[in-house]
């Protein structure tokens, strides 16, 4: 997991921020999981933590779940556990039960900032000679008729292809898929 700002810790652009990490703020946390024996080892661990105050999940600042399904009414920032689903409704995913792990991710979006899985590198990236051909395709702009057309292939195999591709990749979309490509110079100009 990496850690991106969702805001400047400038104290000039942010008054009464300061600068990382942000333990002499409190910042509000509540617990809503589904697994008794987490939700009490989450709730242990919590005392050993200053920075957060327990609340309710109407009055969070992050809220900790172990369901994709939380409703989330007043805007905190929803830590999903336990899961390898791709995030989704601007949550934040992790894999582990870690109570310390869980409450150190919480406390890294309580202070504004976004965990994001790590992209993977282009020594990890394989893609197979037709997915390198569909790779270059897409950072020339070409739809999925053009590619199909490039390659000889049908319009259904092509969007196969791209599909593979931006999952090999870890894209969200096409223009994501281009700036990987690049960036990890899976693809060269």
């Amino acid at each position: 997991m990496v850690a991106m700002p969702l805001y400047t810790t400038n104290p000039r652009l942010a008054p009464g921020l300061g600068r990382w990490p942000l333990t002499s703020l409190s910042h509000r946390l509540a617990i809503s999981v589904a697994d008794p024996e987490l939700g009490n080892a989450l709730r242990t661990a919590l005392v050993l933590r200053p920075e957060f105050i327990a609340a309710n999940d109407n009055t969070a600042d992050v809220v900790v779940t172990d369901s994709h399904d939380f409703t989330n009414w007043n805007g905190a920032q929803v830590l999903v556990v336990g899961s390898s689903e791709k995030s989704r409704n601007g949550e934040t995913v992790i894999d582990t039960l870690d109570p310390s792990f869980i409450l150190s991710a919480a406390a890294v979006l309580a202070a504004g900032y976004k965990l994001t899985p790590e992209r993977p590198h282009a020594d990890s990236i394989h893609l197979s000679s037709r997915e390198q051909e569909v790779a270059t395709l897409l950072v020339d702009g070409a739809s999925n008729k053009v590619i199909a057309r490039e390659l000889d292939i049908s319009v259904h195999t092509a969007k196969f292809h791209v599909t593979a591709v931006l999952d090999k990749l870890g894209a969200r979309n096409r223009a994501d898929a281009v700036a990987i490509a690049l960036r990890e110079g899976v693809v060269t100009l």
